[in-house]
């Protein structure tokens, strides 16, 4: 490792005394220069442990209010799932209540046995392939109607159907 000028003393360097022999400076004023220049390095010591405890005391506050906000956030989301679950609890009863409370279920329960439930079951079936028959008996109608009106209608326009089918049409 090589020695840098500026960070060794020379050892001639080392045995000169502190005050020259001749200097008209007394030890008093070197002194009293030495203490000033101490007071300013105190000062300077003391200002940056006052900078350095009051950006200390501002990170604890700043910590102390990121926790409060942290908690105040956390407490409304509780609050927020809480109620969300609460409602979620009636509205799930509600239903579950409004089943419970149908006519069919209330003949079963009332009869203590199954053949209820399957008597009620057979009735709602035979009302949906009713209500379907119905569906597709009025589908059928509705579907002659408008093929009337679409023979009418093309009649007047001058289209006539050959052969019955609408996808061969001939110009009168």
């Amino acid at each position: 490792m090589r020695r840098s000028d500026k960070s060794w003393l020379e050892f001639d360097e080392l045995t000169k005394p502190f005050l020259a022999p001749g200097s008209d400076e007394s030890v008093t004023a070197v002194a009293v220069e030495l203490r000033d220049r101490m007071v300013k390095v105190e000062q300077q010591v003391l200002a940056q442990y006052t900078a350095t405890a009051a950006y200390a005391t501002l990170s604890q506050q700043g910590v102390d209010q990121a926790r409060a906000e942290a908690r105040a956030d956390l407490d409304r989301a509780q609050s927020t799932v809480f109620s969300l679950l609460d409602t979620l609890r009636t509205e799930v009863l509600g239903r579950l209540e409004a089943l419970e409370a149908r006519p069919d279920n209330r003949a079963a329960a009332l009869t203590g046995d199954t053949s209820g439930k399957v008597a009620a079951m057979e009735e709602r079936m035979r009302a949906m392939v009713s209500a379907l028959e119905g569906c597709v008996h009025e589908n059928m109608l509705l579907r002659q109607q408008v093929d009337e009106l679409l023979r009418r209608q093309m009649q007047q326009d001058g289209w006539l159907v050959s052969s019955g089918s609408a996808s061969e049409l001939s110009l009168q």
